[in-house]
């Protein structure tokens, strides 16, 4: 699994490339929390586009960052899930939690500046 972050104004957009699976969720989750900052609201897009898989661990990691950054008054979104994954989403109810946009523009775009 590679991880890129781009930042836009003050929105850290991750890019995830590979499965997210046993072993590697934590790495996520810690590269994540390394751009919450003290004294700043925190808003993030996840881009999914090259994720394949998300195992179990992986969606925690994510619902306990969601809620870390929900604590926080911030903002983390997800974009350009595939089939699969979205499907995931749906199946474990997380669609009706996280917010979903098609693409990293969309998503950009639904923060305000």
């Amino acid at each position: 699994m590679k991880i890129k972050v781009n930042t836009k104004s003050d929105v850290h957009i991750i890019k995830i490339e590979g499965p997210i699976k046993a072993g590697n969720e934590f790495e996520l989750g810690e590269k994540i929390e390394d751009y919450i900052k003290k004294d700043q609201v925190p808003k993030f897009i996840i881009d999914l586009k090259k994720v394949p898989f998300i195992n179990s661990a992986g969606l925690g990691i994510f619902l306990n960052i969601f809620k870390h950054v929900d604590s926080l008054k911030g903002r983390m979104v997800f974009a350009n899930l595939n089939s699969d994954v979205e499907n995931l989403m749906e199946i474990t109810k997380l669609a009706s939690v996280f917010e979903i946009f098609k693409t990293s523009d969309e998503a950009l775009e639904s923060f305000d500046f």
